[in-house]
């Protein structure tokens, strides 16, 4: 499978998803309309099929793998409440410098290499936003921010060794996506485990977003 195919295809599912209507309870609670989810949807399946980058070379950077990803982290930090913000910019900037160096230790080391990153590094950002953060606004926030993040680190440290910069490019789409993918199906299965042991969720609206 090429680069970038399994982002297109996860994009595509969500893009489904969200218009049956599965994801309306969360995106209500965070102050999203269908509307303008399926919108946004759409803009990173346009261009991650499309491929558009800005290029300063030798830098390029993809629209749908780096710009579109750090916007939406800055417009979902803006719906933090105001007081947990700074913890999770900080949270946010140490997953990412520690995703970064996952995916440095599984490219030099050669017994690491036996592994898969692209389903560890996914793994591993889950793991970690799940250890922080306890609202899934938060926890979005971090996964958006943190794999552009680590993604722009790696691009400069092979900026370094080969003298060419690519940033957001399809391997970087897929973990970002395959992240989105396991963060949603993992919420999903914890919130039905609520449900089937009756244990009421405590995370209110208020606590998502700054009112």
């Amino acid at each position: 499978m090429n680069e970038g195919t399994l982002a297109i295809l996860i994009q595509w599912c969500f893009l489904c998803l969200v218009w049956m209507g599965s994801f309306d309870r969360p995106l209500k609670r965070w102050g999203l309309t269908r509307a303008g989810t399926l919108a946004l949807l759409a803009a990173f399946l346009v261009c991650t099929f499309v491929s558009w980058q800005l290029t300063f070379l030798p830098l390029q950077v993809s629209l749908s793998g780096t710009i579109l990803p750090l916007l939406c982290g800055g417009w979902l930090y803006g719906r933090l409440a105001e007081d947990k913000r700074r913890l999770h910019l900080l949270a946010g900037a140490a997953v990412g410098m520690t995703l970064f160096w996952l995916r440095w230790l599984f490219f030099t080391d050669p017994v690491l290499q036996v592994w898969d990153e692209a389903v560890l590094l996914p793994a591993a950002a889950v793991l970690a936003v799940f250890a922080i953060a306890r609202s899934g606004l938060a926890r979005l926030y971090l996964l958006a921010v943190s794999l552009p993040a680590a993604d722009v680190l790696y691009g400069l440290y092979v900026w370094r060794l080969s003298g060419t910069c690519m940033i957001g490019g399809g391997y970087a789409q897929d973990l970002l996506w395959s992240a989105a993918s396991l963060w949603s199906l993992t919420g999903s299965v914890l919130a039905a485990a609520r449900r089937l042991f009756g244990y009421r969720e405590t995370e209110s609206s208020h606590s998502d977003t700054h009112r």
